[in-house]
Parts: C-alpha cells; structure tokens; sequence
C-alpha cells in the first residue's frame, strides 16, 4: 500500500476542522518515533490544515499545521507529489467544506498518490468514485447509513480496509492499527519496534470487526446465536419470520428461542425488532432520508409503525430526535 520508501519523500497529513486528537495523535507519534529510530527510511511527515495552519479539534485543542492545503495542492501540481495523502477528519460528522478537499483527492489520484481516509474522510472519498467497485469503512455507528447511500461501495465492518491505492479506516483508536500496518510495509522490523515502543502488543488486522458493532458484541456466543443474528442483519429491509429464521440457521424455533433466552435474555423476534431499530436510528442521525424511506429501509413498512417503535425505544420521533441532533450541533458550533 505504502508506493515510496524514499527518505527524501513525504507523507502528508490533511487536517481537517474538527478532527480526533486520537486519531492524529496515532499518525504523529509512530512516524516520529519511525523517524527517530530508522530516519534511513523514514519519510519526513507534513500537517496541512484544509482551511489555512490553525485548526481546532472537536475536542477544543487547536493546533498549528506545517502549511494550508493550498501549498500541498500547489505542490502537487508541480509534481513533487507524497508517498500518501492522510485525510484526518472527525470519527463521524460529515465533512462540511469539501470542495477544496475534493479537488485535492482528485488531483492526488491523478499522481496516482495512496490516499488515506480516516473516519468521515472515508464518505467524501465515496462522493468521489475513489472507492466504486471497491470495499470501504467507516465507524459502526455509520456504517448502515454509509452502505445506504453509497450500495456501490461494498461495506464492510472493519478496522481498515484497502482498495488499491485507496485505504479507508474506521478512525480513533483503528488509526493507529493502520498506521503500523503502513510502516509494516516499509519494515516489518520498524512497524515490530514502534508498537513495542507505544506498548501495543499485538496490532489489530485489518479485518477484524470494530468494538461496538454487531459481529464484535456476539463473539463469544454460541453459533446458533451469531448465525441467528448474522441472517438477521443481512435482511434489515425484509425481516424474516422466527419459523423462516429457525430453518435457516438448522435448528427448531423452540431451540433458537431458548439460546437467544439463555444468552441475551430476550427473544429472536425482540432482538431482531431492536436490530432494526437501531438501523433506522442511525439512518435518522446519518441520512436526510424521510421517515418513510426510513421506515421502508428498516422493515417496518410505514412511518406510523417505524414512529411508534422508534418512540418506545428513544423516547422521542425520529423527525425529533433528527431536529434536536440538529439544535445540538449548533448550539455547540457557536
């Protein structure tokens, strides 16, 4: 993945407003130590805000880049172009100002630079074509609302995931994963000595399913149950009935009912109705689809039925738990 061991080259680091201190901090610290212990074969690292030198974390830290977006694309058209590109955004807010980032991404292909999209970078790089036909991540939270809009992306739930010359990564935490995996493929030795240095014992894989999603929380159950709920999320829009899901997973309705008791104490009709509300919960938050489409992407049929569901489980409407995610984040804006 990584295209340039050359010590005279640089990988640079796109800044974005509102980005996880987190996931920057799992760039910046494993290629400085890189660059303090192999600086043979260490590429130089280069912040660019998107937005000019000063950028603000969601966190409120504000830092101060190496240069603005403007000179790394000014750079780029004069052909001294990154090993990589880094797009550092926000775990899940959506990237508001794009344009400039757009026109960046389209140029860095045009190099044929690997670029790097870290948490909602990972949308706009969708937006582009970068990832059509390819596999693509983003944060659990996200990833039903991401595979809705963007079918012609295959979505996965992962760490990271490649697509050629293009890599997607869930963020915060995931970042650092990644990060090694890049320094692995310039040295397996390095990548082994700056996670010994970070205390990491053993990095993640790529493919290793997000703390927080589905497949992660039923890892330890019984095959009956990750079968149950496997079949069940792969049929969101159409729910199956318990004789149909019983069957498909080889077993009566009476012994998936006792596993799903026994394990999660509730029912697989239950279970199955919370799956689906928590997809239509994050396509509420994640999409402006209506309720209706909601609703029909939720398998619950009609608004009235997804509206009343929704209120037992959120205490709210979708249309206003919408409407207060919105006064919320300008409220926290100004």
């Amino acid at each position: 993945m990584f295209h340039s061991i050359d010590p005279n080259g640089y990988v640079a680091v796109v800044v974005l407003d509102g980005f996880s201190t987190l996931s920057l901090g799992s760039i910046i610290e494993p290629f400085s130590h890189l660059a303090r212990s192999f600086p043979e074969i260490a590429p130089r690292l280069i912040l660019a805000g998107l937005d000019g030198r000063s950028v603000r974390s969601k966190s409120g830290v504000t830092i101060e880049c190496d240069e603005d977006a403007e000179a790394l694309i000014e750079r780029l058209g004069r052909g001294r172009t990154p090993a990589s590109i880094i797009i550092c955004s926000d775990t899940e807010a959506r990237i508001a100002e794009k344009n400039r980032l757009l026109s960046l991404l389209r140029l860095a292909g045009r190099n044929g630079v690997s670029i790097y999209g870290v948490g909602a970078a990972t949308w706009l790089m969708a937006e582009t074509g970068i990832l059509k036909g390819g596999k693509g991540t983003v944060h659990w939270k996200s990833l039903a609302a991401f595979a809705e809009q963007y079918s012609e992306v295959c979505t996965e739930d992962a760490l990271f995931v490649s697509n050629g010359s293009a890599v997607t990564c869930a963020g915060e935490l995931a970042t650092l994963d990644m990060v090694l995996d890049m320094i692995g493929s310039i040295s397996p030795q390095a990548a082994e000595a700056t996670a010994n240095q970070l205390l990491v014992s053993l990095p993640r894989r790529g493919n290793t399913s997000q703390p927080g999603s589905q497949a992660h929380r039923l890892r330890d159950v019984p095959q009956i149950l990750s079968d149950a709920v496997r079949v069940m999320a792969y049929n969101i829009e159409y729910p199956l009935q318990a004789t149909e899901l019983a069957e498909i997973c080889g077993v009566s309705v009476r012994q998936l009912e006792r596993s799903f008791q026994n394990h999660l104490s509730t029912s697989p009709m239950q279970y199955y109705t919370q799956l689906r509300l928590e997809h239509a919960h994050n396509l509420t938050m994640q999409t402006n689809m209506t309720v209706i489409e909601v609703a029909v992407a939720s398998g619950f049929g009609s608004s009235g039925a997804l509206t009343k569901n929704f209120s037992r489980r959120y205490g709210e409407t979708p249309k206003q738990r919408r409407q207060n995610a919105r006064r919320l984040s300008i409220a926290e804006a100004l």
